[in-house]
Formats: structure tokens, C-alpha cells, sequence
């Protein structure tokens, strides 16, 4: 994949780790934890930690899908965004559309 190319997955990756700040900021309030102090009652207590535990599990993904963003970033800075980690071939631009964080090609990707 050519630098050119590259730079204009830049802006997509960019825009995606911005959405993906942004529902990270939304879920801080759903995961600060639940004081035992607050009278609620035993089910809506359960309930609200199942929430929180929900909201910590999406939250946890957010952030895992934010690393691989920035990490796209670094491969775009070091020329290298867009090349299959495991073949070494350009890794078709429709996946990079769908999933601007991919590090393989679809064919290596079924292999693993």
C-alpha cells in the first residue's frame, strides 16, 4: 500500500478512535462502583452490579479497540499500514474500510 494511500486511513482511524473516546467517556459513569451505602434494595442492588459489570465488559473492549486504533496510527507513521503481519501482502482495502485496525489479510487471518 502506498504512503498516499495510507494517509487517507489516517483520517478514518482518527475518526474512529474519536467515536471510540467518546463511548469511553460515556461508560465512566456506568462503571464507578455501586456505594453499599446507598439504600437500594437486594435485587435492584444485583441488578445495578450487573449493570456495572456490563458497562466494565464494554468499557474493557472500547479500550482494547482504541489500543489497536492507536497502534494503526504508529503503522501508518511507519509506513507499514496495510501490510499483512503474517504475509506480508497488502491486506485489501474493503477489510481496511470495515476494520481500520486489521493486522491481517482475510486468507491468514481463516490460517490462524
Amino acid at each position: 500500500m502506498d504512503k498516499q494511500t495510507q494517509e487517507t486511513f489516517r483520517i478514518c482511524v482518527e475518526s474512529r478512535l474519536k467515536e471510540n473516546e467518546k463511548e469511553i467517556e460515556s461508560l465512566a459513569a456506568e462503571t464507578e462502583a455501586i456505594a453499599p451505602d446507598v439504600s437500594i434494595g437486594r435485587l435492584s442492588r444485583l441488578d445495578s452490579m450487573q449493570q456495572q459489570q456490563m458497562a466494565l465488559a464494554n468499557k474493557r473492549r472500547h479500550e482494547e479497540e482504541r489500543n489497536r486504533l492507536l497502534e494503526g496510527l504508529r503503522r501508518i507513521d511507519a509506513g507499514n499500514f496495510g501490510h499483512c503481519l503474517l504475509c506480508h501482502q497488502d491486506i485489501p482495502r474493503e477489510r481496511l474500510e470495515l476494520q481500520p485496525d486489521a493486522v491481517t489479510c482475510v486468507p491468514c487471518l481463516k490460517k490462524r
